[in-house]
């Protein structure tokens, strides 16, 4: 992880190529503080085949109660699959993220947090947690917007035509309509009764 401050608390941050934070100054400062990060990141896994790059995020952590409240906006780069043509194209995505982190140690003590403390934090879905070394992780909300902002039906370009097939025919729609055309023929010259004298 490199990291750039230009001094002070109301200093930015600069994280590349890691989305860990340590937070550990922040949790003992007082409910309110805030801490300004920008994260650049050169490549994210999206899901098992679908790779972003280019990440750029802002994020803003905010002190609360029970721990650190993560806000900010995040872009990048998907490579995806054009569902006409099956290729693989760039699409950019961008949004904006909240997210709350709770720690399982106490960061003045060095102790665990109480059992019934750390299964809440486990069990919930939309919080992320602070781990032992008093770290929150970035990655699971730049992943989740990336992931809702990529269209539900990628197309590379306006104007793709499908698959070529190599036989003339470059619309994938055509070619299904072709098959199923000649089928429909097949079907009707057998059972043309002048067919099968």
């Amino acid at each position: 992880m490199h990291t750039h401050t230009d001094g002070g608390d109301s200093a930015v941050r600069i994280i590349r190529d890691d989305t860990a934070i340590n937070v550990a100054q922040l949790l003992q400062a007082e409910v309110g503080a805030v801490r300004n990060v920008q994260v650049f990141v050169s490549d994210l896994a999206l899901d098992d085949d679908i790779q972003a790059y280019g990440i750029e995020a802002t994020a803003r952590l905010l002190r609360i109660g029970t721990g650190i409240l993560a806000s900010g906006d995040v872009s990048g780069t998907a490579r995806i699959q054009c569902v006409r043509c099956l290729e693989t194209y760039d699409q950019p995505f961008d949004g904006a993220f909240d997210q709350e982190y709770r720690p399982l140690i106490d960061v003045t003590s060095g102790q665990l947090l109480s059992q019934q403390w750390q299964d809440q934090v486990a069990d919930a879905d939309d919080m992320g947690q602070i781990d032992e070394h008093h770290e929150l992780d970035l990655r699971e909300p730049f992943r989740q917007v990336a992931i809702l902002s990529l269209p539900m039906k990628p197309i590379c370009r306006d104007d793709c035509e499908g698959i070529d097939l190599g036989d003339g025919s470059d619309q994938l729609g055509d070619w299904r309509f072709g098959v199923l055309g000649q089928l429909l023929v097949e079907e009707s010259d057998s059972n043309d009764p002048r067919r099968q004298r």
